[in-house]
C-alpha cells in the first residue's frame, strides 16, 4: 500500500511517489485565478501525474491546502481542465487553498485513497465503498447515471452484446468498475474475454475510445458523461451502444480528518455549486447534471462489485 503523499509529490507510472525539485516549483497565477505548480514541463505534469495548485496562495499560519482527488479515468490534462471550475469554486467558498491531484494509474489512485493520502477524493463508487471502511465520509453523487457503453465507429452495425463477437475491445484497468459490468454483461451473453474477443488493454476511458480511432480496436469501453467530455471531433466519429445498465455515478467523500464541521461546509458548498454560474457551466459540459445524496440502498447496490474486485486482487 502507498504511503501519503506530501504535498510537492507527485506519483509517476509505477505508482511511485517523488518529490518536485524544489528550485524548479513556482506558482502562476492565470488571469482565471487559477494556480499551478509549475516550471514542470507540461509534458511532464501529463505523464507524471498530477498536482494542480488551488486559486488561493496560503501565508504562514493560514489552513493547509484541502487535496482534491479525482479518479484517473481520463488523462491528467483533461480532468484538470474539467474539474478546475470545482476546484476554483470550493477554494474560494472555503476561503483556503484547493489542490487538484489524480494518479497515473487506477491502482496508484486506490492505494494513495485507501491510505488516506486525499481530503477530497472523487471516486468510482465500489471503490468509494471500500474507502468509506478508511474513514472517508460520503458526501454526494452526480446526478446522472453511471452507464457503461461500447463506443464504436458510428458506421459500425454493433447493437447488441453478440455483435461483439470476434471483435477487439479496448477496455481500462481491470480493476475499473464499469470493466467489472461490461465483463459480465458479455458473459452473459455467452461472450468470454480471449476466447469471444480479444481485450486491448488502455490507461483509461478516454485511451480506450481513442483506440477505435486510430483503429486498434473495434470497440472501446467508456460511460455516457465520460463520451460526451471527449472532444467534439471524436464525439461525432463515434456511437454508444449501451449495457441498458445504470448506477449511481462517481462518489464525493470527505477523510474524516476533517471533522464534522469542515465536512458539513464541504457538502453544502457542494450543493449549491450547480446554482452558480460557473457550476451550471460545469454540469452542462460534463452531463453530470447536478448532486444526488448517497443513500444506504446505492451503497448496498455497489457490494458484489467490491466483492468482485477483492476477489480479483486477492488472485492477482
Amino acid at each position: 500500500m502507498a504511503c501519503v503523499k506530501p504535498a510537492g509529490y507527485f506519483t509517476d507510472r509505477l505508482g511511485s511517489h517523488r518529490r518536485l525539485q524544489s528550485a524548479a516549483t513556482t506558482v502562476v497565477n492565470d488571469t482565471g485565478g487559477f494556480l499551478m505548480r509549475r516550471r514542470v514541463l507540461a509534458a511532464a505534469l501529463a505523464m507524471l501525474g498530477l498536482f494542480a495548485s488551488a486559486p488561493l496562495s496560503a501565508a504562514a499560519g493560514d489552513p493547509a491546502p484541502l487535496r482534491m482527488a479525482v479518479h484517473p479515468y481520463a488523462s491528467t490534462l483533461t480532468l484538470i481542465n474539467t474539474f478546475r471550475p470545482l476546484q476554483q469554486y470550493l477554494a474560494a467558498r472555503l476561503g483556503r487553498p484547493v489542490e487538484f491531484y489524480t494518479a497515473a494509474s487506477f491502482d496508484a489512485f486506490v492505494d494513495t485513497l485507501m491510505s488516506g493520502g486525499y481530503d477530497i477524493a472523487i471516486s468510482p463508487p465500489h471503490f468509494a465503498v471500500m474507502a468509506m471502511e478508511r474513514n472517508y465520509a460520503p458526501l454526494l453523487h452526480f446526478r446522472a447515471g453511471l452507464e457503461p457503453v461500447l463506443a464504436v465507429p458510428a458506421d459500425s452495425p454493433a447493437r447488441q452484446p453478440g455483435d461483439f463477437r470476434g471483435k477487439r475491445i479496448a477496455m481500462a484497468d481491470r480493476t475499473a468498475f464499469i470493466r467489472l459490468v461490461a465483463v459480465k454483461w458479455l458473459a452473459d451473453a455467452g461472450l468470454q474475454a480471449g476466447r469471444d474477443y480479444q481485450l486491448v488493454e488502455r490507461p483509461s476511458h478516454g485511451a480506450a475510445v481513442g483506440a477505435v480511432k486510430a483503429g486498434e480496436a473495434d470497440a472501446g469501453l467508456t460511460t455516457t458523461t465520460a463520451l460526451k467530455q471527449l472532444p467534439a471531433e471524436l464525439q461525432q466519429q463515434m456511437r454508444a451502444v449501451s449495457t441498458g445498465l445504470r448506477f449511481p455515478h462517481l462518489f464525493t467523500m470527505a477523510h474524516g480528518r476533517l471533522g464534522e464541521p469542515l465536512i458539513g461546509q464541504l457538502r453544502q458548498a457542494l450543493l449549491d455549486f450547480p446554482a452558480t454560474e460557473e457550476g451550471k457551466g460545469f454540469m452542462e459540459r460534463t452531463a453530470f447534471g447536478g448532486y444526488e445524496p448517497i443513500t444506504e440502498d446505492k451503497i448496498r447496490q455497489m457490494v458484489p462489485y467490491v466483492e468482485l474486485y477483492r476477489r480479483l486482487e486477492s488472485g492477482r
